[in-house]
């Protein structure tokens, strides 16, 4: 009898481990879905400039090389400035601090790009400390406050807009988000990755907040 107890409870613990396996796996695919999905909507969509205007555009950094964005960087970039040449908001915001031995921030990389572009240095704000996201969005929301903005459009590309607009919301920000219509990251199987990168991300941001 106690034997038969003895594998019953195995057999049972086998059981629980299983459907927590299967529901982490449930879990991990929906996420992976609902990631895709957000980065092919566009909040801006169908909205006019005046419809869809706002005070600021946030561009979220990424990788640079002494001043010079990468590929993806400036594919962020290219739709940042496109996005204030058409009227959409007065300001853009650059944000992004620098790694160990980097002679300019991200934000810094961005500023260059904007003026190189023909957008005037007046019509830019720098956010140049953050080395994370909600760094970022958290000090962006202080900036904002301080110039009296209160709605922004945020830029990045689309495997990145699920969790920023979790971000958003979270912050109490009046943001919309508008990823890049096409990202630099072109091959399947690099986009592929980049989404299953943002796996760990957004589970680590709502169970910890980093």
């Amino acid at each position: 009898m106690a034997v038969e107890r003895k594998k019953h409870r195995r057999l049972h613990g086998w059981r629980v481990l299983l459907l927590l396996a299967l529901g982490a796996v449930l879990y991990l695919l929906l996420l992976v879905v609902r990631i895709h999905l957000a980065g092919q909507r566009d909040d801006l969509a169908g909205l006019s400039p005046e419809n869809a205007r706002a005070d600021v555009i946030i561009v979220l950094g990424t990788r640079q090389n002494n001043g010079r964005p990468s590929e993806m960087f400036e594919g962020r970039l290219e739709h940042a400035v496109a996005l204030y040449r058409s009227g959409y908001a007065p300001y853009l915001l650059f944000t992004g601090g620098k790694q160990v031995g980097d002679n300019y921030t991200e934000a810094d990389t961005g500023q260059r790009y904007a003026i190189h572009g023909g957008v005037p240095a007046d019509a830019i704000l720098l956010e140049p400390n953050g080395n994370s996201t909600i760094q970022s969005l958290q000090a962006c929301t202080e900036i904002m406050r301080q110039h009296h903005l209160q709605r922004a459009i945020l830029v990045s590309d689309p495997f990145h807009a699920f969790r920023l607009r979790r971000m958003v919301h979270d912050l109490g920000m009046q943001g919309v988000v508008s990823p890049t219509p096409s990202t630099r990251v072109r091959s399947l199987r690099e986009q592929g990755k980049y989404i299953i990168r943002e796996l760990p991300k957004y589970t680590a941001y709502r169970l910890f907040g980093v």
